[in-house]
């Protein structure tokens, strides 16, 4: 952009010096070097404007860059060290006897960080994927209330014995929608997942699927979570992008999350939306259009 200008600002230069103004004499050639002084000033307030943008959106890129290096870093650092540590333990104990119930707790260890680490590479390949425009999607007709009650008892589980509530709510004779499942799914365990992470105890979780606005079918996760600010939602719909004065190390994550969800849901022709305010807790609402037709 930059060289353009300056291209530019030659080529303006030399048509004002070509320039005659017939009748005028010096007033006339006054005239035309004062237009070739302002023109050359003008571009290259253009050009100064153009270079500091460049400059500002490369500084702002590499910082995204940086603080993405050091989550991913955390992230992937956190459950190798738990797998290399537990497995020298299985491995080589001094030659002490490990316990049954020691093997299987240790054991335990490994395979939710092994699992935990293999969540993080997937999710920098399906961003991967979305950002060069490969992510393949698989359509079909999706029967939104047997995924929404797949999704509810999940949650369930998770929730567990803690002293939070989940309420699941589903309006009769939904259309289908034309979805890959797993994405779809995905998707909605995710917003499940960090609606059951930022809900304290006490709090609820929803569950709601009904037809939305425009022939699309939306289902919504709400919590009663210390909700976020425009700013912050803008933030976490960023790609790497988390909200660090809301989070401690035992939220913290790579800052995927809702990206992905927000490209896999527009990938299927949909929207994504967070409504939420401090204190007030967090809705995240998909809409995704209705199958043409409806039921077969």
């Amino acid at each position: 952009m930059t060289r353009a200008l300056l291209s530019a600002n030659q080529g303006i230069e030399r048509s004002f010096a070509s320039a005659v103004i017939p009748g005028r004499g010096n007033s006339g050639q006054l005239l035309a070097q004062y237009s070739i002084r302002l023109g050359s000033a003008l571009l290259r307030h253009r050009t100064e404007l153009a270079e500091r943008a460049t400059r500002i959106e490369a500084e702002i890129a590499n910082k995204v860059k940086s603080e993405f290096i050091t989550n991913i870093s955390h992230e992937l650092r956190t459950p190798l060290n738990s797998i290399i540590g537990f497995s020298k333990i299985l491995k080589d104990n001094g030659g002490a006897p490990l316990d049954p119930t020691q093997i299987a707790e240790y054991s335990n260890f490994i395979f939710d960080s092994a699992e935990g680490l293999l969540g993080v590479v997937n999710d920098v390949i399906i961003l991967s994927k979305v950002q060069s425009g490969k992510l393949e999607l698989h359509l079909e007709p999706l029967e939104v209330e047997e995924l929404v009650r797949a999704c509810a008892s999940w949650a369930k589980n998770q929730i567990g014995d803690r002293a939070k509530t989940l309420m699941c709510a589903l309006e009769p004779d939904l259309a289908p929608v034309l979805a890959d499942a797993a994405f779809v799914k995905d998707v909605l365990l995710r917003l499940l997942r960090n609606a059951i992470t930022f809900t304290p105890e006490g709090g609820r979780i929803a569950l709601v699927a009904k037809p939305g606005p425009e022939g699309t079918v939306m289902v919504a996760v709400s919590d009663t979570g210390p909700g976020m600010t425009a700013e912050q939602i803008d933030t976490a719909l960023t790609q790497f992008g988390q909200n660090s004065q809301q989070l401690d190390r035992d939220h913290a994550g790579t800052g995927l999350g809702l990206p992905i969800c927000k490209a896999v849901v527009e990938l299927h022709g949909g929207r994504l939306m967070l409504r939420s305010e401090p204190g007030a807790g967090t809705d995240a609402l998909i809409l995704l259009p209705a199958q043409k037709g409806g039921r077969p």
